[in-house]
Order: structure tokens, then C-alpha cells, then sequence
């Protein structure tokens, strides 16, 4: 009797902490039209943007208890956003568009796209997919066939920088406006210190796709791809260390809270957590199989956005 008592705690015990660990991400909101959301970006704890297919994007300002629709006056697939302070933010849509807001996303305004070039096929058309804007001058965006283009006037004009690719260039971060790195296809990791004048292939290791590249100081940083490939370096890329994983989904996104505590978003649902830099991930119970492929984290609460308009929240405690 005592040791069946004893096994019916253990149960209880057990599918408690379950329950708990079930529980840790919630789904705050969902898109009316459950269209997939592509991107999130919280500039503080309480003010965020969330964007989508078809042109989706909707704002809090009180820490995801209320989301409001905005008009970013296109209709095409957004693929990033990022905002430099409360009111200044960017957007980049399909058919290599960039907008550009100074009053939090009320408004929006056209600042460049790439034209198809004469004679060229639809199907060839470039585009863009991510930007960093490091402060309010300096900024880059990355695409296909290898194109990096930076501005030096707050996105009035852009130029094209030699990334030495033809690979797609799919996500891109700078530290400052001298320090950045751009991940893409074929496993290509391209670094430069000198703001972009010249940039260095790094040894990533891996040919597989590479989605997102996370950095925290000057050193420290993170990429995320196919078949649950994960790098890290605590070196600024002069050496990239393949993480060993359970799972094998693509992971697509990642967030750092700051050198030791991060996560990682990809397919079915897949939320990994690491809290020792990235040398370990143990993979969280999101409540949901639907693609997961943005993710932010500002103090203790992280958000990830993915496929059917799912906005998921979890609170660090």
C-alpha cells in the first residue's frame, strides 16, 4: 500500500510539473485571419510590433494585453521589421520593398525598391528579407543573390556593398556601424568590421541554410538553420562551434536576453531554451505544432509569432 501511495505522488508530482511546463507559453493573441505571421520586435517590455502575410502588422503598447491593427498601406508579404527607437521602425516587404515610420507605424512611407530589371522573368525578381539599423543614419539589408545594400543618410539613398556571394543573403545584424554579420544559404556566414567596405567569408562548417544570426557584446553570437543546425562563437566568428541538438526541425529564429539566456523558434512548434551561452538547449513545450519563425525577448517576457496567426508568450521567472 505505502508503495503504491509512493507511486501515485510520483504520478501526481510528475504530471503536475507537466502541467506547469505546458503552461510556461501561453497563446496570447491570434490574427483574425490566421494568416502566418513572420516577424516580432519589442523595443521595450511594453511596446511591440507583430507582422505577416498580406501586409499584417498590429501594435501594443501595454505589453500584449491590447493589439491594434496598423495600415502599412501594402498588401504584399512583410518578412521584417525593426525599430530603432519608440517611433522610428522599418519594414521590409515582398517585391523588395522598405518602408519606413516615424510615429510608431501610424504611418508608413516607400523609401526604395528594386526595380525588375529589363527582359528579366517575374520569377527572377530579387528580394529583400532583412535590415539593421545600428543608429539613425547607418543601415544595411541583405537578399537574393548575395545583394547587401547600405545607406548612409537614413534610407534617403542606398548603395550596393560586394558581399563576394551569389548566395541568398537571408538575415542580417550589426552590433554598431562597424560590426556585422549576414547569414544565408549554403551555410554562408559573412562578417565585416569596417562597416561593410569589405566583407569576410567565415567557416560556418555546415552547406545547410542558415535563417538568423543573434550576437550578444562584441563576441558572442549565435546562428540558427535546416535541420536543426545551431552555431555558436564566443570568438566574433573567427572560430563557429556546431551545437549538438535532439531535435532535427529547422529553427528559423532566435533571442537573446543577454550572454546566457536565449531561445530559439522553428518548425512544428519547436522552442529550444538555453541558460549557459547556447553549449546547452532543452526544448520547451510550446502548445502548438504550427511553424514558429519569429521570436523577441525584452526583461522577462519573450514572444514568438509563427503559422495561423499565433502570437505565444512566455514569462521569465
Amino acid at each position: 500500500m505505502n508503495h503504491l501511495r509512493k507511486w501515485a505522488a510520483v504520478a501526481f508530482f510528475v504530471g503536475l510539473c507537466s502541467t506547469e511546463i505546458h503552461a510556461q507559453w501561453t497563446i496570447a493573441f491570434q490574427e483574425r485571419s490566421k494568416r502566418d505571421l513572420n516577424g516580432v520586435f519589442f523595443i521595450d517590455q511594453n511596446r511591440g510590433w507583430i507582422i505577416g502575410d498580406n501586409g499584417i502588422i498590429h501594435a501594443t503598447q501595454n505589453g500584449g494585453a491590447e493589439w491594434t491593427s496598423l495600415n502599412p498601406r501594402v498588401s504584399t508579404n512583410l518578412s521584417d521589421v525593426f525599430f530603432r527607437n519608440q517611433t522610428e521602425g522599418w519594414l521590409i516587404a515582398s517585391g523588395a520593398q522598405i518602408l519606413k515610420t516615424q510615429d510608431a507605424g501610424e504611418t508608413w512611407e516607400f523609401v526604395y525598391q528594386i526595380q525588375l530589371a529589363p527582359g528579366k522573368r517575374k520569377e527572377d525578381a530579387p528580394e529583400l528579407y532583412s535590415l539593421s539599423f545600428p543608429n539613425n543614419k547607418k543601415g544595411w539589408v541583405v537578399g537574393t543573390d548575395g545583394r547587401i545594400l547600405h545607406t548612409e543618410d537614413g534610407g534617403r539613398s542606398w548603395a550596393n556593398q560586394e558581399s563576394g556571394t551569389a548566395e541568398e543573403l537571408v538575415h542580417v545584424k550589426f552590433l554598431n556601424d562597424k560590426r556585422g554579420w549576414t547569414v544565408g544559404g549554403g551555410g554562408t556566414v559573412l562578417f565585416t568590421d569596417d562597416g561593410g567596405r569589405t566583407w569576410e567569408l567565415q567557416a560556418s562548417g555546415t552547406t545547410k541554410h542558415l535563417y538568423h544570426i543573434e550576437a550578444q557584446g562584441k563576441n558572442n553570437a549565435w546562428i540558427v538553420g535546416d535541420d536543426g543546425t545551431l552555431l555558436r562563437t564566443t570568438n566574433a566568428g573567427l572560430t563557429w562551434e556546431k551545437v549538438a541538438l535532439t531535435t532535427k526541425q529547422s529553427l528559423i529564429n532566435a533571442a537573446f536576453a543577454n550572454d546566457r539566456q536565449g531561445w530559439a523558434v522553428g518548425w512544428k512548434g519547436t522552442i529550444l531554451r538555453t541558460e549557459d551561452g547556447g553549449q546547452t538547449w532543452v526544448e520547451q513545450e510550446s502548445g502548438t505544432r504550427e511553424n514558429l519563425y519569429g521570436v523577441s525577448v525584452k526583461k522577462n517576457k519573450v514572444w514568438a509569432v509563427g503559422a495561423e496567426g499565433l502570437v505565444l508568450r512566455y514569462e521569465i521567472r
